[in-house]
């Protein structure tokens, strides 16, 4: 193999999860927080390793699982590594148990951890915890079985008189932080398909058209979030002026307001034919025959929507 075959960037995410030994999750995280890599970017923004970074992916697998930390070693070059494995007497190819560094908690674990954080107001805990669930479980696996269900929890222990108005919007307040530096932090592709996200006209809690902006981003698109409580002429002009691939709206709360339906229908005559919306959201059901007629598409999850994104961007490619 030539040095430039050894450089050429050519392994999708998910080779070079199985030739390091990592989940896709911990080597993503290490990118984003420690920098230990840098992959390039293929046309559609998905990620591409060299075989020198996978061996480096390997390399700090073995003196993570040695029992450095991640943080202490993800700048250090290849040939130190060697050393410090060298020094302790491990081959790069001895079996070891894995350290908690690597070893993924339960979703379960995770939203009981959240929760009792929640519980006591302890924000640098809550982002810990947000974090560890980033880089054990995929962005929509992690929104769906911990940032959702802690949500859900919040708002009925407080309905239940277990929490008060002060919990529930310190962990919105939170997750907003947290959600918006992940948006911030995926948001790298300057050309391709535009998604406009926001909610409707009297919709305010923006929290999971947060989550369906990240989703995006780090799927490719190119995400324009307009934040919460957009009317529709609005949301349509800014659809026209980013010609806008597709628009996703988050319907969270109230159920039941009698102008969101006339809204919904506004919006569809002045969005541009063949313009897609898709809504999600614990209130969708109450709108049901709004979004029906509008021809919206309504994924059944998080994880659905990544894959009718990831179906939308081959349409024209």
């Amino acid at each position: 193999m030539s040095e430039n075959e050894h450089e050429n960037p050519q392994h999708p995410i998910q080779v070079a999860a199985r030739r390091s030994g990592l989940s896709t999750h911990v080597i993503r995280a290490w990118e984003k927080r420690y920098q230990a890599v840098a992959p390039k970017r293929s046309g559609s923004a998905r990620r591409l390793y060299s075989d020198a970074e996978v061996a480096r992916l390997t390399l700090l697998r073995r003196v993570t699982e040695a029992g450095w930390r991640i943080g202490d070693v993800a700048g250090l070059p290849d040939e130190k590594l060697a050393q410090l494995l060298k020094d302790e007497g491990i081959s790069s190819t001895q079996s070891l148990a894995p350290s908690p560094e690597l070893e993924a908690p339960s979703a379960e674990q995770l939203v009981r951890l959240a929760l009792d954080a929640v519980a006591r107001l302890d924000g640098p805990a809550l982002i810990r915890i947000l974090e560890r669930a980033a880089t054990s479980h995929s962005t929509p696996a992690m929104m769906e079985t911990v940032i959702a269900p802690v949500m859900a929890a919040v708002g009925e222990r407080w309905r239940m008189g277990r929490m008060r108005a002060c919990h529930e919007h310190f962990v919105s307040a939170h997750l907003r932080s947290f959600l918006g530096d992940a948006l911030a932090q995926a948001s790298t592709v300057s050309e391709g398909p535009v998604l406009l996200v926001t909610t409707p006209s009297a919709q305010t809690h923006e929290i999971g058209a947060l989550m369906a902006a990240v989703i995006a981003a780090r799927a490719g698109w190119r995400v324009m979030f307009l934040g919460p409580s957009l009317p529709a002429d609005e949301i349509a002009f800014a659809a026209d002026l980013t010609r806008a691939k597709a628009i996703a709206l988050s319907i969270a709360y109230p159920a039941d307001d009698p102008r969101l339906p006339a809204q919904l229908l506004r919006l569809r005559t002045q969005l541009q034919p063949g313009v897609p919306i898709f809504a999600g959201g614990p209130a969708t059901a109450g709108y049901a025959r709004a979004l029906e007629q509008i021809g919206a598409i309504l994924p059944d999850s998080l994880s659905r929507f990544d894959r009718d994104l990831e179906a939308l961007r081959r349409v024209g490619d």
